[in-house]
């Protein structure tokens, strides 16, 4: 084949899998009430280059979990699938065949590793209406190769759902595997613990900036629940509030310029509101009772929060332009720790159910209940996965607090943590690194 006529292909080819190719069909909708586990061929994956098996291996380990945690695909038995039926390019495929096996769709992976560098390419297939979906190639360092994975499933998983993935997020917790409450994070499918705050105190309260560039977590360092700010790209911590008093339980608003805290009001403790940059904050609850845990919707205009005003822990919503409170929960003696989704249509809560903690949904004017998990255990302190589908939680099922996920449809649960001590207080991050 002459230069040109390799230019040629190459061009076409690139044309043909870009992003979009699927010309914005939507193949599974992820809101849909019917929204169903579809089946997914995924051949073992095929070097490009000299085969190597710990980097094939490491490959299909994150890529089998990561589909799994997705919810959204079952897994059929590779001795089902057609022989030779690791492709990774469109010719060639006999959709017909796939089809027989019950597939509806066909991931085929390709690798190749060399010189520390990584380059990966995948194909997606509809086997049903026989034609390519749409395909991605990567490449980057060889250490990279697990956020280069997730990046990977999260661009499947929009051009099967026109939604982006989460894979590329993170979801920091508190771990007391040291003897003292430290913060951590870890990727979505638990792998690559990394330390964020280690400080020879106790840390607690963990919250992502809507830029996944900042942490706001409450220390203890000067022996009084202060509220700080961590800078992840340059490990920076800076003092946000010292009043004496709780200084916790805070929450970046939206567009990053204001956080709602839980602080010392006149009686009990209050929701307050403070820039970002620091200054001083504004009273926005005025109750002798005791309020904590805000949550902002997704245009910043209210913020859940948890109060004892009744006499029982329940979840109230704030309209911040009327100032105009309304109770939500009404089912339960305590219901606490809620969480706004980032799609705005649910609020997820730990409440009391039988004797145990559970997850909740519930809408944010407090209709359509629903009890997402199970089990045994409490299950405490749900936080939002960036799709507004997946939720992450920790509970004592197996003794010690774990993590684990979970979808608005109670899928799973997947638990993503199993260290030696108790890892808590999940916050899920935006996606980063785009």
């Amino acid at each position: 084949m002459s230069f040109a006529r390799k230019i040629l292909f190459a061009l076409l080819l690139s044309i043909f899998f870009l992003p979009g190719t699927s010309r914005g069909i939507v193949y599974i909708e992820v809101d849909s009430p019917q929204l169903r586990l579809y089946n997914l061929a995924f051949p073992a994956v095929r070097p490009l280059g000299p085969p190597n098996p710990k980097v094939a291996k490491e490959l299909e380990e994150i890529l089998e979990r990561d589909l799994t945690i997705a919810h959204l695909f079952y897994l059929l038995p590779r001795e089902s699938f057609p022989q030779g039926g690791t492709f990774v390019t469109p010719w060639g495929i006999d959709y017909p065949a796939w089809k027989e096996t019950g597939a509806e769709f066909l991931l085929s992976v390709g690798y190749e590793a060399r010189g520390g560098f990584l380059s990966l390419r995948f194909h997606l297939f509809d086997c049903v209406q026989g034609r390519p979906i749409g395909a991605k190639r990567y490449r980057g360092r060889l250490a990279n190769l697990r956020p280069m994975v997730h990046r990977l499933m999260d661009d499947m998983l929009q051009m099967l759902t026109g939604q982006r993935g989460f894979f590329s997020s993170k979801i920091a917790f508190i771990s007391d595997s040291s003897g003292l409450k430290e913060i951590y994070m870890v990727d979505p499918d638990g792998g690559k613990w990394q330390p964020l705050v280690k400080n020879g105190s106790i840390n607690i309260s963990p919250s992502w900036s809507p830029d996944g560039k900042r942490l706001l977590f409450t220390c203890f360092t000067r022996r009084n629940p202060d509220l700080y700010e961590f800078h992840l790209p340059t490990g920076r911590v800076r003092l946000l509030s010292g009043r004496p008093g709780p200084n916790a339980a805070a929450s970046y608003s939206p567009d990053g310029r204001r956080i709602a805290l839980m602080m010392r009001g006149r009686e009990g403790t209050d929701i307050f509101l403070m820039p970002a940059k620091g200054g001083p904050p504004k009273r926005i609850t005025h109750s002798p009772a005791s309020e904590t845990s805000p949550t902002w919707s997704p245009d910043g205009r209210k913020i859940a929060f948890v109060s004892d005003r009744t006499g029982s822990p329940q979840i109230y919503v704030k309209d911040l332009r009327t100032g105009k409170s309304s109770r939500i929960t009404f089912v339960g003696s305590y219901n606490c720790s809620p969480a706004w989704s980032p799609k705005g249509n649910w609020i997820a809560y730990s409440g009391r159910w039988e004797g145990r903690f559970r997850i909740f949904l519930v809408r944010p004017d407090g209709s359509d209940l629903r009890l997402i998990t199970q089990g045994p255990g409490n299950h405490e302190d749900p936080s939002w996965a960036p799709d507004g589908r997946h939720i992450v939680f920790s509970s004592n099922a197996r003794g010690g607090y774990d993590l684990y996920v979970t979808t608005t449809e109670g899928g799973g649960p997947w638990r993503i943590t199993s260290g030696k001590g108790n890892e808590t207080e999940p916050a899920w991050s935006p996606l980063l690194g785009r």
